[in-house]
């Protein structure tokens, strides 16, 4: 219990600094990249904005639209949060839910999260895979030394959170792609 609440401490601190920006000694930032995308339900969103980086062991790669976030409505705006253990490297990774995650740190488990409805100040609704989400996520690292995410065959994460007041008749579950989230 001590050891997932600490992930869970980890996890949270790792989203809100790799949110609020990137490398402070990166003077130019990175343009955005027309490939790399993530789909939940029918809902394409193009990586406006990204973060990564490593802590206590793990890594994360944290993903955010920019602008109108896909222009959907209350379901603009969104946010891909990938975390897994940093010594384990590139490789496919099982995902499933922090706990399991922490609890079996030589296994390539990876936690997963997306946000949507973060370009609008109507609420904000949270995804993540479970420890029965199933699917898989394959990791590499690019000559830069970046993780780059891809999830090609769709995965059910469920609703885990809602935020000011949330998206009226979100669904319980969403069915998610990534295509080259770094």
């Amino acid at each position: 219990m001590k050891r997932t609440f600490a992930l869970l401490a980890l996890i949270s601190c790792s989203t809100i600094l790799f949110s609020c920006g990137g490398k402070k000694n990166d003077p130019t930032p990175e343009p955005p990249a027309a490939g790399s995308s993530w789909k939940l339900g029918n809902y394409t969103y193009t990586r406006g904005a990204s973060s990564q980086g490593s802590s206590g062991g793990l890594a994360g790669v944290v993903v955010t639209t920019s602008g109108d976030g896909g222009n959907h409505g209350v379901y603009s705006g969104s946010a891909l949060d990938a975390y897994f253990i940093a010594a384990l490297g590139a490789g496919k990774y099982t995902l499933t839910s922090t706990t399991v995650m922490s609890a079996n740190t030589g296994t390539r488990y990876m936690a997963l999260t997306c946000v949507v409805g973060t370009a609008v100040t109507t609420g904000a609704v949270s995804y993540a895979a479970t420890a029965t989400s199933g699917g898989t996520a394959d990791v590499t690292v690019d000559a830069s030394g970046k993780y780059h995410v891809n999830i090609s065959t769709p995965v059910t994460l469920v609703k885990t959170a809602v935020t000011g007041g949330g998206i009226p008749g979100a669904p319980d579950t969403y069915s998610l792609t990534v295509k080259d989230a770094y």
